[in-house]
């Protein structure tokens, strides 16, 4: 197949019209020829509950293998470097980790993150910040006369980081990226490490931190890829503050989480519902830092309410769509792939006889299908493309491969009004794939190609065109989502971020 872009397909336009009953209509134009950054992947984490998912009889086990990977097409896995409890062991991630690798090879890379130094470089002596009783000096790493890097134990920071990873290399499971330190701006009651962006007199400092694990991973012959700083959220010019303490060629990548916003938006929940609250603070970053040599990658975010949320798919989708055109993001991953008690992000897990569970089940939330739309259909290597529309509703953006020989398309309508779709016709491609999901409504449901696409109200619709395929005349456009006996799922969960 051929390795260019022709001029014929440099771009095309797709025009809605108003159909019997349809209240509201859009055009939208995608530019082929106009590429933008490159896609590593999307993801969700494996953190916590693994050993709720080693423990499910087989035949379940491998049905949530099979959905998590294989039904996802999922390329970013993020985990936590459980060594900072010295006594792990690392048989469960071992497992997870070799089970999606077993599905999707090297496509699946591997991110890890560190929730706390291990207890005995901490002044508090524990991981928890809950046993720093308030006192932030207690919270960060302990005091050093003695490191070569500043007045913190940089230094056997750095080295238990190097072991650490060497250790996961041999079980087989090396992290392709590391971050070493989760949100290090916030004093958490669970497992969490404190650091400034520069040390001060009360914090260890990320600076000093990156540049003792720089130093110390660089004598590795196959290190890991550096990313951070991961704050808690990107609100008040946040990651920014931490950026411009450090020495920006020691990070291969950035990363950050959407826990806020900024401009007051600093509630979950509410970023969920209005995902435009992500596009300016996005913007700023993406003006300044990222680039295929070095992405930029969002590593968690979920609304901190229940799970279940027939809403949450949309706003999933939607605040993807914002981190992939002005975010100029080069991955998502959202914060829980798995989750234990059935409740999950992603999908929920129960086994048999643990918490309330009465049976082996997997549950899958809505909030799957948003992330499906997306790693079903865009794989690494792949480039955003320009989209445009005039439908402020409508929410777009568009991939191409890396041959040129296909291309995907994500349309998100946020609104509450169903639009009408003509096919979209671009020179020398063919729609032969289309895949749409509906709040309240049949979830991942490949539609039928026609003339004119539905997208109905709070949806998320996918289609593939490639290149050389012919299409078919059937003039059908009917909404094939709707589902009268739907009953929304309810739960309810406490996250742990």
């Amino acid at each position: 197949m051929s390795r260019k872009i022709l001029a014929a397909v440099a771009a095309f336009s797709v025009t809605v019209g108003v159909a019997a009953g349809i209240a509201s209509a859009a055009s939208v134009t995608v530019d082929p020829s106009s590429t933008k950054q490159k896609i590593i992947g999307f993801g969700g984490g494996s953190v916590y509950y693994q050993n709720w998912i080693t423990a499910l009889g087989s035949q379940t086990q491998e049905a949530l293998y099979d959905t998590a990977f294989t039904g996802l097409n999922l390329s970013l896995l993020r985990v936590g470097n459980w060594l900072q409890d010295t006594t792990a062991s690392l048989d469960n991630d071992k497992v997870i980790i070799q089970a999606g690798k077993k599905r999707l090879g090297d496509n699946m890379k591997v991110l890890m993150s560190s929730w706390s130094a291990p207890a005995y470089l901490k002044p508090s002596g524990s991981m928890n910040g809950s046993d720093a009783r308030g006192d932030s000096l207690q919270a960060t790493l302990k005091t050093s006369t003695s490191d070569r890097y500043g007045n913190y134990a940089y230094g056997d920071f750095a080295h238990w980081w190097k072991v650490s990873y060497q250790k996961y290399a041999a079980a087989g499971i090396a992290p392709d990226y590391i971050s070493f330190q989760n949100e290090p701006d916030m004093f958490a009651t669970y497992e969490e490490t404190l650091f400034a962006p520069s040390e001060t007199s009360r914090r260890a400092g990320y600076a000093e931190a990156l540049n003792a694990i720089y130093d110390s991973l660089s004598t590795l012959s196959n290190a890991p890829k550096i990313v951070g700083p991961e704050p808690l959220g990107i609100g008040y010019n946040n990651f920014q503050n931490y950026m411009s303490a450090l020495n920006d060629n020691k990070l291969d990548g950035y990363a950050y989480h959407l826990y806020h916003a900024g401009n007051g938006n600093d509630n979950s929940l509410n970023n969920y519902s209005n995902p435009e609250n992500f596009r300016s603070p996005m913007t700023a970053i993406a003006n300044n830092y990222g680039s295929d040599e070095k992405p930029i990658i969002m590593t968690e975010f979920c609304s901190m309410s229940e799970n279940g949320v027939e809403s949450y798919m949309v706003g999933l989708a939607h605040i993807m769509q914002v981190g992939f055109t002005d975010g100029k993001l080069n991955g998502y991953i959202a914060w829980e792939l798995f989750w234990g008690e059935g409740k999950g992000q992603l999908i929920g897990v129960c086994t048999k006889g643990w918490g309330n569970c009465s049976a082996d089940e997997i549950t899958i939330s809505p909030e799957y299908h948003a992330v499906r739309h997306y790693s079903k259909f865009v794989n690494p290597g792949w480039r955003v493309i320009s989209t445009s529309t005039n439908e402020s509703n409508l929410k777009t953006v568009a991939f191409v491969s890396e041959d040129a020989d296909s291309i995907s398309v994500v349309l998100t309508n946020s609104g509450t009004t169903s639009l009408t779709l003509d096919r979209p016709s671009v020179a020398g491609y063919g729609t032969v794939y289309a895949v749409q999901s509906k709040e309240n409504g049949l979830k991942s449901k490949e539609i039928t190609l026609s003339s004119c696409f539905v997208l109905p109200a709070r949806s998320v619709t996918t289609l593939v065109l490639v290149k050389g395929a012919s299409e078919s005349s059937t003039a059908i456009c009917a909404d094939e989502t709707s589902d009268g006996s739907y009953v929304e799922p309810v739960s309810s969960d406490t996250l742990v971020i």
